[in-house]
This record gives structure tokens, sequence and C-alpha cells, in this order.
């Protein structure tokens, strides 16, 4: 009994190193039909006010009319990390991670605790995937894989006209554009926390 307990294991634990290595996972092929996701995360925010100048300053910068910055709770936490530099696992405003930056957003704003990789955040149960940037709205996740490593090495939270929050090598904690070439190209899907 024993000896075969090991064996499964032993088959298991393969199996997964072999998953872990592939360069492409199926699950993320292009020929995928994903469904539009149900609800929006601003189906059940609750807004707070943002003052009329910080309104200005993200309608600006992301390229919208400052009556569509309606989320004060998330753009009050974008400008408290916007800036900050980017330093593989830091997790404060010394230096912070892609993964660390939504942890603490999408528990400062919306209540929920992500787990602390953008792999992880990946394959959460309670983030529904879809492939489609037509069906992107605010709050949702954009996941990019830019490493070999992993099918997912990145993470950043869409916002509105195609501009995304992330922190990465480049910028630190910035907006940056989903059309760029750069981002385009190591897009790999997004997620939207359903409703609790």
């Amino acid at each position: 009994m024993l000896k075969t307990k090991n064996i499964f294991l032993l088959f298991f634990s393969l199996l997964l190193l072999s998953c872990g290595s592939q360069k492409k996972s199926s699950f993320f092929n292009e020929d995928t039909v994903y469904q539009e996701p149900a609800g929006n995360v601003s189906d059940y925010v609750i807004y707070e006010p943002l003052p009329e100048e910080d309104k200005v300053y993200f309608a600006n910068k992301i390229g919208v009319e400052k009556e569509e910055i309606l989320d004060g709770k998330l753009y009050k936490f974008l400008k408290e990390w916007e800036g900050t530099n980017y330093v593989y696992g830091g997790e404060t405003k010394s230096g912070i991670d892609c993964s660390a930056l939504m942890q603490r957003l999408f528990n400062k704003v919306y209540n929920y605790n992500l787990p602390r990789t953008a792999a992880e955040m990946g394959f959460d149960k309670n983030i529904e995937q879809f492939k489609s940037r037509k069906h992107l709205r605010e709050g949702d996740l954009v996941f990019f894989r830019i490493t070999d490593e992993k099918i997912i090495s990145h993470v950043g939270i869409y916002l509105k006209n195609n501009k995304f929050f992330n922190a990465n090598l480049s910028g630190g904690a910035s907006i940056s554009d989903l059309n760029s070439p750069y981002w385009r190209k190591f897009y790999v899907v997004s997620g939207r926390l359903k409703k609790p």
C-alpha cells in the first residue's frame, strides 16, 4: 500500500513538473472561445468621492472625460502608489512588484484577498477568465506572459480606454497602454472578480 502511494506521488509530481515547463498552455490558446464574463466589479463597488483635480488628472492620463472617473476609492489608491519604484519581491512603498501591488489594491479597494503571485491570481477560483480585450471593464485584471518561466508572469488592473495600472521595470507603479506593441505582444488573458 505504501509503495503504491509513493508511486502515485512520484507520478503526480512528474506531471506537475512537466506542466510547469511547457512553453504554452492550451488553456490560453488563441483559438479558445471565451464568453464575456458575467457581472462587473463596479456592480458592487460603493463609490467614494474623488477631488475634482484628481478626476481631471486621471481623465487626462487615461484619455477620457472627467465625468467617467467615478471610482474614487480606486483612483485614490492609484494616486497614493503611482511612482513607487518596481522591486521584484517588493511589497512596500520603498519598492513593489506587480502582484504585490494588485494584492494591496484588491484588498483595499474591493475588500478581496488575492494570492501573492501573478500566476496564482490568474488561476484564483474567484477570478473569471476571458480572452477578448473588447470585454474589459474597469477593475478587471490583465495578465501577461513576459518570461518563459510561467504561463502568467505579470499582472495589472484595467482602467479605461485601453489603459491599465501596474508595476513594471521601466515605469514603476504607473499607467500603461494595452495597445502598445510591448504589452499587446505579451497579453495572455484577463480576469474579473466574481460577484461576492
